[in-house]
């Protein structure tokens, strides 16, 4: 598993601390100072223990990459001072603007505003936690001034002291927050809210709307086009295939999605900006909702894939390991191994009749079945996360063969090379298919190294291939990729390169085939 980057922890963090508005970054600081007892360094189980006091839970991978960036004079110990100022970083381009504006009200073109004067303008009363009922007006009104009181000099109020306390704001508020950001600076003194909605929330806004599809949707292959339809077809009444701004308005409510009215009319907006504005188009509802729901995942290459799976977290994964320990376990003879591992790519291909390169959840624990390897409810569910990424029931089973044959082979790269150049020798260089009578042809099971070895017969070298062809004899075509997949299968079946080399140089007759 790739370790976190420093961005995806702190976000973490933000993320964990906005479910509570009422912690900021001073109780933070002020919790973590307690537990070092003074000193800015503080051991490595009385960090964890502070930020766990205040709602904030994260993994020791997360916690490794915090001691790596923010270190303490001791030993496995963090910086508090470090740790604030990476938290506490530069306010995003929206709210950045929203402080201006704040300042600007305030300031009227002097350098500085008194504390009293500031304090005069501000209503707690429409700050989002008295809204929400989270804290009194008093409190959040008696904290603004000790806020204000620390952070002034001879009690006045320079820019960069307000732009400190958003900071200190803004940090323990995530993206989706842009909104509680906006209440807080700008109702409060009872200015305007913009009805402007950042790059970044935006992007989280599509996300929760594709997330809310994804609530209504039905384990399958085509599960997240029906909940798309369903629900835009039952707010499209006049059936014109598009919606309006009213009809989104009852789309995102139908859904349970909550949001300010001004969000939906500018997430509306940017939809409809693709569609000429004005009406979003449910076709392309549904083909933003796909794209999102794929996220990550790379559209599946049989030639370069396996290559890419050396280095993926596929490689490294326990679970993915003690299947490939199953496989190959002491116990086994060579040729019991060999046997597992070609039932376990056969067994796959048996799954995927359609050649969709998926594979449903209960099929893909059955092919693992049928090859005697159990695994408990917590490592399936771990297995199909891993190749799962997109959540639409579909496990991408190719990637979890590449990943076997990574670990079953030796000098990858040097063996995909030689499939390579053997199907350019025999089909010819970037041939899409051949004919299966000539690959039948050239293919000479007597130089397969299980039957040099004696542990098959020739005309069971012959069975197999042809199982594993399967209707590709039918149709009289080989194309690149099933014969890719079948020599990766006989290249996890033949852990030693040299006896994979022999396999390659012996097993096929070229000349014959290209005559």
């Amino acid at each position: 598993m790739m370790k976190p980057t420093p961005n995806e922890v702190f976000t973490t963090i933000r993320e964990q601390l906005s479910v509570s508005l009422h912690v900021s970054l001073e109780a933070l600081q002020q919790q973590l100072e307690q537990a070092s007892q003074g000193d800015d360094t503080i051991k490595a189980t009385a960090f964890d223990a502070s930020l766990r006091s205040i709602g904030v839970f994260l993994t020791s991978q997360d916690l490794g990459t915090i001691r790596r960036h923010c270190a303490g004079r001791m030993e496995k110990s963090y910086s508090i001072s470090r740790f604030l100022g990476m938290l506490r970083e530069q306010l995003p381009p929206y709210r950045q603007r929203i402080v201006n504006e704040l300042w600007e009200s305030l300031s009227q073109g002097r350098p500085t505003v008194s504390v009293d004067e500031i304090l005069q303008r501000f209503d707690a009363s429409k700050h989002p936690l008295v809204v929400s009922l989270e804290l009194p007006a008093e409190k959040v009104h008696e904290d603004f001034g000790i806020a204000l009181g620390r952070l002034s000099r001879d009690g006045m109020i320079e820019k960069e002291a307000i732009e400190f306390y958003y900071k200190e704001l803004s940090a323990c508020m995530s993206p989706a927050r842009d909104h509680n950001f906006a209440a807080a600076v700008l109702e409060a003194f009872h200015l305007i809210v913009p009805h402007e909605v950042s790059k970044e929330h935006m992007a989280h806004l599509e996300m929760l709307l594709m997330d809310k599809f994804r609530m209504h949707t039905t384990i399958g292959q085509d599960g997240l086009h029906e909940a798309v339809r369903k629900y835009a077809h039952m707010q499209d009444q006049a059936n014109t295939g598009g919606l309006g701004v009213i009809e989104f308005r009852g789309l995102v409510h139908s859904l349970g999605l909550t949001l300010p009215d001004n969000q939906v009319v500018a997430l509306f907006e940017h939809l409809a900006a693709d569609c000429g504005g004005g009406r979003v188009a449910i076709d392309h509802l549904e083909s933003v909702m796909q794209v999102l729901n794929a996220g990550p995942c790379e559209v599946y290459n049989y030639k370069t894939t396996a290559l890419q799976s050396m280095g993926s977290s596929g490689s490294s994964d326990p679970v993915v390991l003690k299947i490939f320990r199953i496989l190959t376990k002491k116990d086994h003879t060579k040729k019991d191994q060999t046997r597992l591992v070609r039932r376990l790519f056969e067994a796959f291909r048996e799954a995927d009749k359609e050649r969709r390169h998926g594979v449903p959840h209960k099929d893909f624990s059955g092919a693992l079945w049928q090859c005697g390897i159990r695994l408990g409810s917590q490592e399936e569910l771990q297995l199909r996360n891993l190749y799962d990424q997109n959540r639409d029931g579909s496990c991408r089973y190719p990637d979890f063969l590449d990943t076997i044959h990574s670990l079953c082979s030796r000098q990858v790269p040097a063996r995909m090379a030689m499939i390579e150049e053997l199907w350019n020798a025999l089909a010819g260089p970037d041939a899409p298919a051949m004919r299966s009578s000539d690959f039948k042809e050239a293919y000479q099971p007597a130089g397969h190294p299980h039957v040099v070895c004696g542990w098959k017969t020739v005309a069971q070298s012959k069975l197999d291939m042809e199982n594993f062809l399967g209707e590709a004899l039918l149709l009289d075509a080989v194309t690149l990729e099933l014969f890719t997949n079948y020599m990766m299968m006989e290249s996890s079946c033949i852990s030693d390169f040299s006896d994979f080399q022999s396999f390659v140089q012996n097993g096929f007759l070229v000349s014959g085939a290209a005559a």
